[in-house]
């Protein structure tokens, strides 16, 4: 008996191989590298020493916002959760850009770019910074409570 060969259809385009497809960065990953490295620029803005004392107050603010373990509306909720993150990052960059002279931006964002490309981890060190800023904002909204009740109830 004489066997027969299958021939096997040509592989149409519609469905390429792996190998076949051009890799670039999806615009998802894109954005959400340049929110990541927003946030380093807020980072490097308030540790910058010519930073005026308004534009440090509101990168402090952001940066403990965005770094915090407490936050008013906990990032694990689906979409709200990250949604105030987005909102807080992006007012706080667009006020530090309007606020903060533009030598001093571009210093944090050369500097941003730069450990970015290292892969320098500044959370570690934020987080310990802003957990201290955290915890002694609680602190005085306690104590401030505690004396507003003495005085008023006892």
């Amino acid at each position: 008996m004489p066997q027969m060969q299958m021939e096997t259809p040509a592989r149409s385009n519609v469905f390429p191989r792996p190998e076949e497809i051009p890799r670039r960065k999806s615009r998802w990953k894109a954005n959400t590298e340049r929110l990541q490295r927003e946030v380093v620029v807020v980072w490097f803005v308030l540790k910058n020493p010519g930073t005026p004392w308004y534009a440090r107050i509101i990168s402090a603010c952001v940066a403990a916002y965005i770094l915090s373990p407490v936050q008013l509306i906990p990032s694990f909720i689906p979409i709200i959760g990250l949604l105030d993150d987005f909102v807080v990052l992006s007012v706080g960059i667009w006020l530090i850009r309007v606020l903060t002279p533009g030598q001093i931006v571009k210093t944090a964002r050369q500097r941003a770019e730069l450990a970015l490309r290292q892969g320098e981890n500044i959370r570690p060190q934020a987080a310990r910074i802003t957990t201290i800023i955290v915890a002694v904002f609680w602190l005085l909204i306690t104590v401030a409570a505690f004396f507003f009740i003495y005085r008023r109830y006892l």
